[in-house]
């Protein structure tokens, strides 16, 4: 094959009249390439010679993601760093996207010193949420070439550092940029974006924080940590105006809240925890019952007034979440050491599920009597649907199983819920969970729906067995971290009467207008 090519070459230096001796045939053929003054067999032989003048030409000249454009790009991208950006795009834009040869031909490109392939990479490890390798990419850029690469660039090292909470970094970066940002569709796009959501301000104007009416009783201020998930939150807030429970509450526009400010688990395989102290700042800023925080990862929850869901969770599980703070529980198992489970209830805390034991003794009247006391939906059960089976007598009187009978499914009645299987506390003291229709509802899995009693039940008891203000949150957080701390102690006093005061203030607000 070597023997053919320097043939060849001997040829064409005949053909041309080239003395070997004082002219390279590959120089040549790379200034006639170059000049567009080659010939079709100069062209072919310069190819078959791996000639780079010759290979580019026929890549450029190539129809665009052809299969003999994807085999010359591959010759040229070994040298040329355009060729590989090219490709890398290419393999991340097919139909059917290949990720680690996108990745491949980017790194290529960035050894070949092509920093638009640096920002490309970045941006693509940024929108896979995968922030420290996006950072460590971005930051190698210099800022002479950040500077001389699109605005595109500028706007992807603003969002990454949104997404770490380096709020400084985000205004320095603003100020350093101005021009180039105001000047371009991105920048302003970005800027304006950064405003809405309250990025670089700690303290929102007062006249931006009373935008909800006291009367809404049960209102939500929302935050995620990263200008996609705000975006990803506000869809979800119109996704919600389709579910049940959508006219029974009301949101705030969503905010900004640095990820750094707050203090969580990030295991996405478990509930969110966070150090609820921490919201002691931002509560002076926050004009509504319940606050929640989007994060990117971990399993959605609600802790007394404080909702946490992640990005990858739907409408329906936030739905779930919500009828959490309107008063409804769970009603597949829930951890064996849930304060519901531990002993029966001694008063009603549900909107749809009583902790009483299995088994009552003595007048089936006067047991029928009691128990409907203990169930938020007694008034719903007909004098003739049974909530309780006899099972034996002992001296006398009468021992009954709390329970409605199968054949009373379609009724409302007293049904067996799974809420407390796990609770080692009920099986030994004989006492279990029971709700108000023996159908599987939103409760158990987040697709069903609420059944039509729950729905009743919401709109007579809209606050009765809601979840407290989230400042209680913080009260308590003080209180179980303080341990004799008298300093905290009169934190947790101080936010346990915002969280009064606050109610009260609802309260009155809407007794005024009625």
């Amino acid at each position: 094959m070597i023997i053919k090519k320097i043939m060849m070459g001997l040829l064409i230096m005949l053909l041309f009249g080239l003395s070997t001796s004082s002219f390279f045939l590959n120089d040549y053929l790379t200034k006639v390439i170059t000049k567009n003054e080659h010939t079709a067999s100069q062209l072919s032989f310069a190819i078959e010679v791996d000639n780079f003048a010759a290979l580019n030409f026929a890549w450029k000249n190539s129809l665009l993601h052809s299969e003999q454009w994807l085999n010359y790009g591959k010759e040229v991208a070994k040298t040329q760093g355009e060729a590989a950006y090219q490709l890398a795009v290419y393999y991340q834009t097919k139909t059917e996207p290949k990720p680690k040869k996108a990745i491949f031909w980017y790194e290529n490109a960035i050894r070949l010193q092509y920093p638009k392939a640096a920002v490309a990479l970045a941006q693509y490890y940024f929108q896979h949420d995968k922030l420290t390798t996006a950072t460590q990419i971005i930051t190698a850029i210099s800022i002479e070439a950040l500077a001389d690469l699109t605005v595109s660039a500028i706007a992807l090292k603003i969002n990454i550092a949104i997404n770490l909470g380096e709020v400084a970094t985000v205004n320095k970066l603003i100020v350093q940029y101005a021009d180039l940002l105001k000047n371009s569709e991105v920048g302003q796009l970005l800027l304006a974006d950064i405003h809405r959501y309250h990025v670089l301000f700690n303290v929102v104007p007062p006249s931006e924080i009373n935008l909800l009416p006291l009367s809404c009783n049960n209102s939500i201020q929302l935050f995620a940590t990263s200008l996609k998930h705000l975006k990803h939150l506000e869809r979800i807030i119109v996704d919600f105006k389709e579910q049940t429970l959508s006219n029974n509450v009301c949101f705030t526009p969503v905010r900004y809240i640095p990820i750094n400010e707050l203090d969580c688990n990030n295991d996405p395989h478990r509930a969110i925890t966070c150090n609820e102290m921490r919201w002691e700042l931002r509560a002076k800023i926050i004009n509504t019952r319940y606050a929640g925080v989007m994060l990117p990862e971990g399993g959605a929850n609600v802790h007394l007034g404080m909702l946490y869901f992640d990005a990858q969770d739907s409408v329906d599980v936030f739905a779930h979440e919500i009828s959490h703070l309107l008063g409804f529980v769970d009603e597949y198992a829930l951890t064996p050491e849930h304060n519901i489970c531990q002993q029966v209830q001694k008063e009603v805390f549900s909107q749809n599920i009583s902790v009483l034991s299995n088994r009552y003794q003595g007048n089936r009247k006067a047991v029928r009597v009691d128990v409907l006391r203990q169930l938020a939906w007694a008034k719903y059960i007909k004098d003739s649907t049974p909530i309780l089976q006899a099972v034996s007598e002992n001296t006398g009187e009468k021992i009954w199983q709390l329970g409605t009978p199968e054949e009373f499914a379609h009724e409302v009645g007293v049904f067996y819920a799974k809420s407390c299987d796990k609770s080692l506390n009920s099986s030994k003291n004989n006492f279990s969970a029971f709700k108000g229709v023996s159908q599987r509802t939103k409760l158990q899995y987040f697709a069903l729906s609420f059944p039509q009693v729950y729905k009743k039940l919401l709109h007579e008891n809209i606050t009765e067995y809601r979840m407290p203000s989230f400042r209680y949150n913080i009260a308590l957080a003080y209180l179980h971290q303080g341990g004799t701390n008298n300093e905290f102690t009169e934190r947790a006093r101080y936010w346990m009467k915002q969280a009064k005061d606050w109610s009260n203030a609802v309260e009155r607000g809407q007794n005024k207008g009625r």
